[in-house]
């Protein structure tokens, strides 16, 4: 049986509620958000949760709040973006260093894509499942049906080959030793 309106603002209040200084404190790391409609938007998504799976409130109530800013964020880009189209060619101002910045970080971004894509399966959901999703080590292990010392195992795995990724040349260009780029890291992806 579904808990009624009344139950669930109920457990909010006393479950949840106590947690919104801490909640605050940790929001304010993040920068342009207004961290009263984060908190507003956590809360209306807390009133619409299933409750009665909810093992550590604290923790659900961070998640869900942590994917409040991260829609925020991606809704912020998609405005700016789309606000930009609204802008004939001729009245946009080329500054070429900030247009040569933009254009590498979204070289850096595909490259990290494509990277992420190159790594085993099981890996690869490991990484976004505990980076992305923000799930803990436990978490993941259940919800992928393997122990945290795989979990564990896996990501630092994915991580360690990233970080190469990240200290190899980028498209187009050779590393110092003549070596292959690609080949370095299908060698580090296929480690994990």
């Amino acid at each position: 049986m579904l808990p009624s309106d009344d139950e669930r603002i109920s457990w909010v209040a006393s479950q949840v509620l106590p947690h919104e200084a801490a909640l605050r404190t940790w929001l304010r790391r993040f920068r342009d958000i207004d961290i009263d409609d984060i908190v507003q938007d956590s809360y209306a998504a807390m009133i619409t949760a299933d409750i009665a799976g909810i093992r550590n409130p604290r923790a659900y109530l961070f998640t869900v709040a942590r994917s409040v800013v991260l829609r925020h964020y991606r809704r912020s880009r998609i405005i700016s973006i789309t606000a930009l189209t609204d802008f004939d060619a001729q009245s946009i101002v080329d500054d070429g260093a900030d247009a040569e910045r933009a254009l590498g970080a979204r070289q850096e971004l595909a490259r990290l894509y494509t990277f992420i894509e190159e790594l085993p399966q099981r890996c690869r959901h490991i990484l976004l499942h505990r980076k992305l999703d923000g799930l803990s080590q436990r978490e993941v292990a259940q919800r992928m049906g393997v122990s945290e010392s795989v979990v564990e195992k896996q990501l630092a795995r994915a991580l360690r080959a990233l970080n190469g990724m990240f200290s190899e040349p980028g498209p187009g260009e050779r590393p110092a030793d003549g070596g292959d780029v690609r080949a370095t890291r299908r060698r580090d992806a296929g480690k994990c």
